[in-house]
């Protein structure tokens, strides 16, 4: 009899796709969930469901996953992000946060900005991310 592999849903900022920072945070995560399949988001970027419908999408995606990992960028969860741990939560399924190259489990619901604030977040978060790709 095959084993199913375990699903484990990466909830992150739509601006970190394809960037070094989401890069760095799966190295992570592939390190602590040895073995799970990770479903990515950014993966279903061009997905027909996905554009018409972003979040429903999403939060179909978290409740057919064993476990959520989430990041926060600048110190601040996105509405998105945010949307996606606390279904994760209401479904009783484990939920992790990467912070500071570590993975840390979260049992609570997480506050989280405004769709807009979240947009305007993106721009600042690619900004520091160009400045830093700059300085090296």
């Amino acid at each position: 009899m095959k084993k199913r592999v375990q699903r484990l849903y990466y909830a992150h900022a739509m601006c970190m796709y394809g960037w070094a920072a989401e890069r760095r945070e799966l190295l992570i995560i592939r390190r602590k969930f040895r073995g799970r399949r990770i479903v990515n988001p950014a993966a279903y970027r061009d997905h027909p469901e996905k554009r018409r419908d972003q979040i429903g999408f999403c939060l179909r995606l978290v409740a057919r996953s064993h476990c959520v990992v989430f990041s926060r960028i600048l110190g601040k969860v996105t509405a998105g992000v945010g949307k996606e741990v606390n279904h994760a939560l209401r479904l009783g399924k484990p939920v992790y946060e990467v912070a500071a190259a570590k993975v840390v489990r979260r049992k609570r619901p997480v506050r989280y900005i405004s769709p807009r604030a979240s947009r305007a977040l993106y721009e600042k978060w690619r900004l520091q991310q160009c400045r830093l790709t700059w300085a090296r």
